[in-house]
């Protein structure tokens, strides 16, 4: 962690081709508010998506999410953080989601533990169940459940699809002792979603 508190507007700055040309640019809320106000206008006109990380993180940030942004990924709690708002309930759940979407974010992909996620856009709001799964180890599960939902936006597919897609990587990955499960693949993602 002390390496993301070196990462500033310098070093983003010596990678901003790769940024510009990129499919999509993941940014987590680890970086500092300068590096994070600066990764958003390097990534201007790429979708961008925004893991908040922690709650303490992602109060410490809120106020820099804005229509640069693509999508946000919180658990409920983060939620809150980033909009200050309640979030006990479906429904304010998704009155603060609306109000992510008025600062000009297109997705908010809440996470809801085992029961699954609520994906907001400006159509609606979709409950996406969670995948069965045994848990034999919960570490890994969000970072493997976001690379999934990137790969499907990388692919063409649709963010409802992403999150679906994300759910079973995050279900497969509970179910290894291994924080990154090493024979996950799209083939396997697949084969637990039909």
């Amino acid at each position: 962690m002390e390496a993301t508190a070196e990462l500033g507007p310098e070093q983003l700055q010596s990678a901003r081709d790769v940024i510009a040309s990129a499919g999509v640019v993941v940014i987590d809320g680890n970086l500092g508010r300068e590096a994070l106000e600066h990764a958003l206008d390097l990534s201007g006109g790429v979708r961008t998506i925004f893991e908040p990380v922690s709650v303490p993180k992602a109060a410490g940030l809120k106020d820099a999410l804005d229509g640069r942004v693509h999508a946000v990924t919180p658990n409920r709690d983060e939620l809150a953080a980033l909009t200050d708002l309640p979030t006990r309930t479906d429904k304010q759940v998704r009155t603060a989601a609306g109000a992510l979407h008025r600062r000009g974010i297109e997705l908010v992909w809440i996470r809801l533990g085992d029961r699954g996620s609520l994906l907001s856009s400006g159509d609606g709001v979709v409950e996406i169940p969670a995948v069965p799964t045994t848990v034999e180890d919960v570490t890994g599960a969000g970072d493997a459940m976001l690379a999934a939902f990137c790969h499907v936006l990388l692919d063409g597919g649709t963010p409802e699809q992403a999150a679906r897609f994300g759910h079973a990587a995050a279900a497969l990955t509970i179910a290894s002792p291994h924080t990154v499960r090493p024979d996950l693949t799209p083939q396997l993602i697949k084969k637990a979603l039909s």
